[in-house]
């Protein structure tokens, strides 16, 4: 399964934000295929974090009604990760312009710049985007003239 598709949405309830702040751990809805191993992989590749251990839970559909209508809501399955002590998903602009301020300023106590190294599936994409630039150049080249 593609690393993409395993994860749908995050969990935003009430005691998912408590144990998100207090614990470190995030829940998410994914893929009714996947496994605790592919959740992982999905989501250290997807955040740029350190999982240490993953549930995972399977809701069956649940019988609703609005108005005269009945039927059912979707069955889903759920995936609580626990990460690492110093690792963080960023899942509102709010916290992202916290963390942002938070590395400038420890940016100028230190007064050196952090390069964060580029993972080779970053490296990969910009050889790709490279490569068509440079086709996209020739291919124009040769209709001018």
């Amino acid at each position: 399964m593609n690393i993409n598709e395993v994860i749908k949405y995050p969990v935003l309830t009430e005691k998912s934000e408590i144990a998100r702040t207090n614990k470190n751990v995030y829940t998410f809805v994914v893929d009714k295929r996947t496994n605790k191993v592919e959740v992982k992989k999905a989501v250290e590749f997807i955040f740029d974090v350190k999982v240490e251990k993953v549930n995972i839970i399977n809701y069956d559909k649940k019988p609703a009604r609005l108005g005269r209508f009945s039927g059912f809501k979707n069955a889903i399955k759920k995936a609580i990760v626990y990460l690492d002590e110093k690792s963080k998903i960023v899942l509102f602009a709010d916290e992202a312009k916290e963390a942002k301020k938070a590395l400038e300023a420890e940016n100028a106590e230190t007064k050196t710049e952090k390069v964060k190294e580029i993972s080779d599936a970053e490296i990969k994409a910009a050889e790709k985007i490279k490569k068509a630039a440079e086709a996209k150049a020739k291919k124009s080249e040769k209709e001018e003239k």
